[in-house]
């Protein structure tokens, strides 16, 4: 079992954009999303946001409409 979430820039953009968190540097990112799920899902957590931000949640052309968690965006919910 891993003790942390890893915390590149498509974990920080969908934390950020999802409303998971508020912070920019990626230890406090990391800090707010292990509070949120469970330990034995840590392993999965950045994979699933990087995957989310490569192919919906995309930094210059984010996909809002063909998302499946836009009820839970706090962007999409600002901007749409």
């Amino acid at each position: 079992m891993l003790n942390g979430i890893a915390v590149d820039t498509h974990c920080k953009r969908i934390a950020n954009r999802l409303g998971l968190s508020n912070e920019k540097e990626p230890s406090k990112i990391e800090q707010d999303l292990l509070k949120m799920f469970d330990p034995s899902d840590y392993k999965d957590i950045n994979h699933l946001f990087i995957w989310h931000g490569r192919y919906t949640c995309k930094a210059r052309n984010p996909l809002c409409n063909e998302c499946t968690v836009k009820h839970l965006c706090s962007e999409y919910k600002k901007n749409f």
